[in-house]
């Protein structure tokens, strides 16, 4: 029999890694069931055959009501089969009594991730084996057939990302239609890479801030100062020198700090105190 790779035994000194943990990164099931009742078995058929056919696209967790009576009675079980589902660690839906596996089907695929490209899935497990260029031969190959597909784009600018190849994430993301450079994740991720390059091929600290001193109308040193400052966690330094940017770029480089900006709140975190001060003054300029 084929193993089931995202299917597991639930206990309680196992649920809050197996399913809370889990569910703040994707889809999680927990079956509550019994062996006395046919209707569990049924059910359990149904849901093991989901979990081959979705390729883990959602985590089953199998729990015994006779072995973990506490556990059932602490999440409110109160019949089985009952299946709760899991997101971000908090139930979505609950399902009760056994249901035919079409019906099933329906109700992971309102709350679980969308199938990957298998294109994707490929170049995905040609990387992890450590074959980068490999792994973007396939997904260049792959976005030649699929032109306007958006995850092969953003798998493979994020691939570029995690080389390092910053020059060529500009060039792949230069060539796509609008419709595609402007999504927020493709986007975010070619503001990312260009930060890095300025950090990359910048002088050191001092020298800049000494070139700066001389010359604070420097566009290319300031915008190197604000990567060096970003990328070395100075945050106050780096929205500072973007609030100074701001008031003379021109159209093309503001645009370019805007969306410096905006990955600064984001790499601080939205519940950030500094982010709510910052974005506040942000806000009230611009």
């Amino acid at each position: 029999m084929q193993k089931l790779n995202y299917v597991f035994d639930g206990t309680s000194a196992n649920f809050q890694q197996l399913v809370i943990e889990n569910s703040t990164k994707g889809l999680v099931l927990a079956n509550y069931w019994t062996p006395n009742a046919g209707p569990c078995f049924k059910l359990w058929q149904a849901l093991e055959s989901l979990s081959r056919e979705f390729q883990g696209r959602f985590l089953l967790v199998n729990i015994n009501t006779e072995t973990q009576k506490r556990l059932a009675r602490e999440n409110g079980i109160t019949s089985v089969p009952t299946v709760k589902i899991y997101r971000n660690g908090s139930v979505v839906e609950s399902i009760y009594g056994a249901h035919s596996e079409h019906s099933l089907r329906a109700t992971i695929n309102r709350h679980a991730p969308p199938a990957r490209h298998a294109d994707v899935v490929r170049a995905i497990q040609t990387y992890q084996a450590g074959d980068a260029e490999a792994a973007l031969k396939i997904l260049v190959n792959a976005a030649i057939k699929n032109p306007d597909n958006p995850e092969v784009h953003g798998t493979a600018v994020r691939l570029l990302l995690r080389e390092g190849r910053y020059a060529d994430i500009e060039a792949y993301v230069t060539q796509l239609p609008d419709a595609l450079k402007t999504l927020a994740d493709i986007d975010t991720m070619r503001t990312h890479a260009r930060l890095l390059q300025l950090a990359a091929s910048a002088p050191a600290t001092e020298a800049l801030d000494a070139l700066l001193e001389r010359d604070p109308d420097n566009r290319a040193a300031a915008l190197q100062r604000i990567a060096l400052a970003i990328t070395g966690d100075d945050y106050q330094t780096a929205f500072d020198a973007l609030m100074k940017q701001l008031k003379t770029a021109p159209p093309g480089e503001s645009e370019f700090l805007h969306k410096v900006m905006l990955a600064l709140f984001n790499l601080l975190g939205e519940d950030s105190d500094l982010t709510r001060r910052l974005r506040k003054l942000y806000l009230d300029r611009f």
